[in-house]
């Protein structure tokens, strides 16, 4: 699998770098609306739109869905390895936290004038909608977290920052994916647009 994962980030880097070659080769010739990549300008938006060009929202849904995922597998949520009184309680418990936290979003968006709802009234697109992916990974990760902490898998907050790391550790090969993708279409976006 890191094989696989190692030949298509440098199928992605040379795809980059012919994208550039092609950037040039166009500008060459004269081509109406297309801009180079090699230019004084477009060195300089490359450096200086660098960061921008990464800090997406999309980043960020990756490193809590990490964490969430990270969470959920070291809490052994889905995977309960004995079915103790203890673990049928804790499950029992999580889901009621569970329940609670849905029942806590669903009133902040159904009830007149709620909260997460646009100015218009309107769902779509709205505070809700732009932070519906934070939501699932905060409401996951509060129902692993508590299932761990009331099933003893997590016996104490270092436990628990395993499990975020762990997370997090696990999705650094989508992290490096993301980032050339991110690089590759923004770039596309400044030759053709």
């Amino acid at each position: 699998m890191k094989r696989l994962f190692g030949r298509f980030l440098l199928l992605l880097l040379l795809s980059e770098l012919l994208l550039v070659l092609l950037s040039w080769l166009l500008s060459a010739t004269q081509t109406e609306g297309v801009r180079t990549l090699l230019s004084s300008e477009g060195i300089r938006w490359f450096i200086g739109q660098f960061t921008q060009m990464l800090l997406k929202p999309q980043l960020i849904w990756l490193l809590l869905i990490a964490m969430a995922g990270g969470c959920v597998w070291h809490s052994c949520l889905f995977r309960p390895s004995q079915a103790s009184f203890h673990r049928k309680f804790a499950l029992r418990l999580s889901a009621v936290i569970f329940a609670l936290q849905i029942l806590v979003v669903v009133l902040l968006v159904s009830t007149p004038q709620a909260v997460l709802l646009s100015a218009t009234g309107s769902l779509w697109p709205s505070p809700f909608s732009r932070a519906l992916v934070p939501l699932v990974a905060l409401i996951t990760i509060n129902t692993s977290v508590c299932y761990g902490l009331l099933s003893r898998t997590f016996t104490s907050v270092t436990d628990i920052y395993e499990s975020i790391r762990y997370g997090l550790s696990q999705s650094l090969p989508f992290l490096v994916l993301y980032f050339f993708l991110v690089i590759i279409y923004e770039s596309l976006c400044y030759i053709f647009v």
